[in-house]
């Protein structure tokens, strides 16, 4: 996320700088072409209402995505560029083959000229603070509109409704998201600049880390810590762990002997039953559709409770990051320290609102693709994703219709073929121009401390074998809040301390190493493993 080299140098064409990291937490892997889709509309709209409300004069025709091996990048450079002619904000700078790369132009303005930029950049504030006043708002009506979809018979003329909503309803909470990790990456790269000289990159990665604290608002943190609530209600109740000890949860509403957990489940699914693992493929189950990981959640609790960790005061996690920089330079990284926190805060709110609108257009894509089925367009209802937001449009409005039915089924095949292809592929997260940046680091640190323990390597939390394993995925997202409460550690391929889950993992202090890279296939499943959270590194 900062270190890269690029074995032949800067590309003597484009320099743009197109990165993974930023969209994460949304997009595990690669996408199907409906997911990409999908995210890449809303994200043109988004990046170009955010720089509008700034009134730094947006490029509309700017390309702010782009696809490679399935994976979707995001076009740093563009958004760099807007902040440094019209706010004079000092751009992402990364360290390249040993020096420093600064993703746009950029001249520390004199006094007159830092007037009339600061004022843009008060705006850039104030933007910011506009978004969180609005963010219960936001989520309320994506929350609505979820609602509404749930609510729907889907009947043609409901799918052609709800099919010109949904770049609309995406917008508002997407932007928010966009917004608030763009400045997060920029502050945090700011603040890792400023310790450079005395705690260089990745030390000053940790020092960081650990200076933000207890970040329990967080909704990842508090899935874990209402997971723990139904465990202690499903716990003090023999018939409730008899049920789950079974395993058998189709039906759970009307097997499970115990009303008062029944509400329980109810009530928190209400919450975050349109969460998912990997929730910018719109394809994945939400916990509404598939709870069995949450009842599995519980199991674990059921035979060996876990226990909250003890706080750690804020000032004592602070003090090492101060004691890093010059007396003069203290007061600002405390600042930094502070908006980094809000910024974490509102980037969890942000991306909790758009799951609803992926839940609810994951609804009408399933709607979409029975109605295709009438005429054998769609020859399982799973083929819906594998065709973009606009074909399937155009499926539903008559323009792609059963006169091309070889064509369309021939598409659907040769996507699947390549998106197969993608999921066995590992994609570098970082491009300049069309050439791979590699890290310079494989192992960055996330959450402080250190662990050993066997190692359990998979796709989707499984708490019944990770309880208190290192566990180790390719990718951590908002979907493995629920084994927070059990892990003795996390490992993951890819992901950065920016990530909300890893945030979350603070608050729980589970040591955390992430972006091993391909170093993470080498690792063998099984194996003692210790985890240094505070350098990076996984032995075995």
């Amino acid at each position: 996320m900062f270190a890269y080299n690029l074995p032949d140098g800067l590309p003597a064409s484009s320099r743009t700088v197109w990165s993974q990291l930023p969209l994460q937490p949304l997009t595990a892997g690669p996408l199907t072409p409906f997911s990409h889709s999908v995210i890449d509309e809303v994200a043109k709209s988004a990046w170009y209402q955010y720089f509008d409300e700034l009134g730094f004069a947006p490029m509309p025709r700017s390309q702010v995505l782009r696809q490679s091996q399935g994976r979707v990048y995001l076009n740093l450079t563009l958004s760099a560029q807007r902040d440094a002619e019209a706010a004079a904000v000092e751009p992402l700078t990364l360290m390249i083959n040993g020096k420093p790369f600064a993703l746009a132009k950029w001249e520390k303005p004199g006094f007159l000229a830092n007037i009339t930029t600061g004022r843009s950049r008060k705006k850039i504030e104030h933007v910011i603070e506009t978004y969180r006043q609005q963010m219960a708002d936001v989520t309320q009506k994506a929350a609505a509109w979820y609602g509404k979809t749930q609510e729907l018979r889907w009947s043609q003329a409901d799918i052609l409704q709800v099919m010109e909503e949904i770049e609309r309803v995406s917008i508002p909470s997407f932007k928010i998201f966009f917004a608030v990790r763009h400045n997060l990456e920029r502050v945090y790269n700011r603040l890792l600049w400023t310790l450079e000289a005395k705690q260089p990159f990745p030390a000053s990665l940790a020092l960081v880390n650990h200076a933000l604290g207890d970040l329990d608002q967080l909704f990842e943190y508090r899935m874990a810590e209402q997971l723990l609530a139904l465990g202690a209600l499903a716990a003090s109740d023999k018939a409730t762990i008899a049920w789950l000890e079974s395993q058998n949860y189709e039906n759970w509403q009307t097997t499970l002997p115990n009303q008062p957990f029944i509400a329980a489940m109810e009530h928190f699914l209400q919450q975050y039953g349109h969460r998912s693992l990997a929730e910018g493929e719109v394809r994945s189950a939400r916990w509404q559709q598939e709870p069995a990981l949450l009842f599995a959640s519980l199991l674990a609790y059921t035979q060996q409770p876990p226990t909250r960790p003890a706080p750690i005061p804020g000032a004592a996690k602070l003090q090492p990051l101060l004691d890093a920089v010059a007396p003069d330079q203290r007061k600002a990284v405390q600042q930094q320290v502070q908006q980094i926190r809000q910024l974490l805060l509102l980037q969890s709110q942000a991306l909790h609102a758009y799951a609803y609108i992926l839940a609810g257009t994951q609804r009408w894509a399933l709607a979409a693709a029975k109605e295709a089925a009438v005429d054998k367009r769609m020859r399982q209802t799973d083929d819906v994703f594998f065709f973009q937001l606009e074909e399937v449009k155009q499926m539903m409005t008559g323009e792609w219709n059963i006169s091309s039915l070889q064509a369309i089924h021939d598409t659907c095949d040769q996507r699947k073929i390549e998106f197969m292809g993608w999921q066995q592929e590992f994609a570098p997260t970082l491009l300049i121009g069309n050439s791979v940046a590699d890290p310079v680091h494989h192992g960055l640190p996330g959450t402080r401390g250190e662990a050993t323990g066997p190692l359990h390597c998979c796709e989707k939390p499984m708490p019944g074998i990770d309880h208190h394993a290192i566990i180790g995925t390719p990718q951590l997202d908002s979907g493995w809040a629920f084994v927070l409460p059990f892990a003795r550690a996390l490992v993951s391929a890819t992901g950065t301390p920016l990530d909300p889950i890893v945030a979350a993992a603070h608050a729980w202090q589970i040591p955390t190493v992430l972006a091993l890279g391909p170093q993470y296939g080498k690792l063998v499943a099984s194996a003692q493993t210790t985890v240094h959270g505070d350098t990076g590194q996984v032995e075995q």
